[in-house]
């Protein structure tokens, strides 16, 4: 099939997607939003969130741009308004060359006050840096990157936006982002300070790398330390006969409405047990499936396990939004979820009651990292300004403003030590990071958690059994790839 009508198929579903996906957050729908704005780029149960990893769920799972030749409403202000602290000492050589000029678009959707706060320093020290760049910053406030896809494909897209790791490669597939390897040469920016598995998200199948990651985050076992004490529980458990065991002996101790464990039927949860126990969605050159091999089934027979047994409820059926809801109305004790958990439960004043852990190991340790990067528009007019820009604010003293607040796991490898001298409770994240697989798949599958996720809710329902599940997603991924 030629090039361009694959891409005008993704355009129309993406139009489509993006429409059914609003309609099921204004209806309310748990499983259709994910945890609040909060940290990072998690994807909470079953659909497209806010695109930034300080978001508390995974950016859009959708990956072409729609036709369009409008730009989206966008609220837009100067990027200097702020009257920052003096600029912190920059640690990337493109930053502070004052012979680089022009205007530079930047798009950002809006998350949590900290963080909106702490973009707006960061571009107000980039302007002190950068005296002779004009940044107009646009705010995206709803929809995100279904009008980022808008913009792209009518060929006015801002200069700078961020992306989520899932549809990333075919935006770069698609030749719409600029790739880096150029500028970082010239400016001397080292991609290897970032961690590779993040930088390998933004990486084409051409070898360029068309992204710096901005922060991250991993999968953690978040857990109510009362309750665990509560059921003879000492220490989290570290394996899945653990988990089962520690589960079993909280169902003795909670009433009838709560649960040990509160669980989604959901790939962005669900796929980090596939691992854990050897299996994987796609081969490692994401060409052939591996849902009907014996790891994919064993991961999805455990995580199945916890609902049958009784260990195990979604968060709908506890009168909670998402998992960490369940959590902070104690409704459950364990939850899988990252680092945007935690300004959620501060928030309610919650989080003194519970810790973080690593995920329990199966065969092996397993888990997904959800990242979102800085990349650059390949139609920009002033991409030295723009790349100036966004490595500016994937900088290490710029980035620290960041992790320093705890709204993320930091991106690059120097910042991590004095992010776990600070927040020593959170390094179980950060563990976690040295056995993740990116939140990715390949070309065309920016979408394909939507798909795959109400297989997983029917056998979640009973509707379906597990060999029927693994079946239709195997075809699913199958069809996939037959349509690269």
């Amino acid at each position: 099939m030629p090039k361009h009508n694959q891409l005008f198929k993704r355009i129309c579903f993406l139009v489509v997607l993006g429409t059914l996906l609003t309609m099921l957050a204004a209806c309310g729908d748990p499983t259709a939003t994910s945890a609040p704005a909060a940290t990072t780029a998690a994807p909470a149960a079953t659909t497209a969130v806010a695109a930034t990893t300080t978001k508390a769920a995974p950016a859009a799972t959708t990956a072409a741009a729609p036709a369009a030749t409008t730009a989206p409403a966008a609220t837009t202000t100067t990027a200097a308004a702020p009257a920052a602290t003096t600029a912190p000492a920059a640690t990337t050589a493109a930053q502070g060359n004052t012979t680089i000029s022009g205007n530079v678009r930047i798009a950002i959707a809006p998350s949590s006050p900290a963080e909106d706060a702490i973009v707006d320093t960061q571009l107000a020290n980039f302007a002190k840096a950068y005296p002779n760049v004009k940044v107009t910053k646009e705010v995206i406030a709803s929809d995100y990157l279904t009008k980022i896809q808008t913009l792209l494909a009518a060929g006015n897209a801002p200069d700078v936006f961020y992306v989520d790791s899932l549809p990333a490669i075919d935006l770069i597939e698609d030749k719409l982002l600029e790739p880096l390897n150029s500028y970082a040469d010239k400016y001397k920016v080292n991609f290897g300070d970032f961690y590779p598995s993040l930088i390998q998200a933004y990486t084409g199948s051409d070898g360029k790398i068309y992204g710096l990651p901005k922060d991250h985050n991993t999968l953690g076992m978040i857990y109510n330390k009362e309750m665990l004490a509560a059921a003879g529980v000492t220490s989290p458990p570290k394996t899945w006969a653990e988990l089962t065991d520690a589960a079993t002996k909280l169902k003795a101790k909670m009433g009838a409405d709560s649960t040990p464990i509160a669980l989604e039927p959901d790939l962005a949860r669900m796929l980090a047990f596939v691992y854990q126990a050897g299996g994987s969605l796609l081969s490692d050159d994401r060409k052939t499936s591996k849902v009907t091999d014996a790891g994919f089934k064993k991961g999805l027979d455990y995580y199945l396990s916890l609902r049958t047994a009784g260990l195990a409820k979604k968060s709908s059926e506890l009168g909670a939004d998402w998992p960490g809801d369940a959590l902070v109305k104690g409704k459950a004790a364990i939850a899988f979820e990252g680092g945007w958990f935690i300004p959620f439960a501060d928030k309610a004043g919650a989080m003194s009651k519970f810790a973080i852990a690593e995920l329990p190991k199966g065969d092996q340790q397993g888990n997904l990292d959800f990242t979102v990067a800085y990349v650059m528009s390949g139609k920009s007019q002033n991409k030295d300004a723009a790349f100036a820009l966004l490595s500016f604010m994937t900088s290490e003293s710029q980035q620290k403003i960041l992790t320093d607040a705890g709204l993320a796991l930091p991106s690059r490898k120097a910042l991590t030590e004095a992010f776990v001298a600070k927040y020593p409770d959170r390094k179980p994240l950060l563990d976690g990071v040295a056995y993740s697989k990116a939140w990715q798949f390949g070309i065309g599958f920016g979408g394909f958690a939507d798909k795959a996720n109400p297989v997983l809710q029917g056998v979640f329902s009973g509707s379906k059994q597990v060999d029927g599940a693994i079946t239709e997603i195997d075809k699913l991924v199958k069809t996939q790839l037959a349509a690269q």
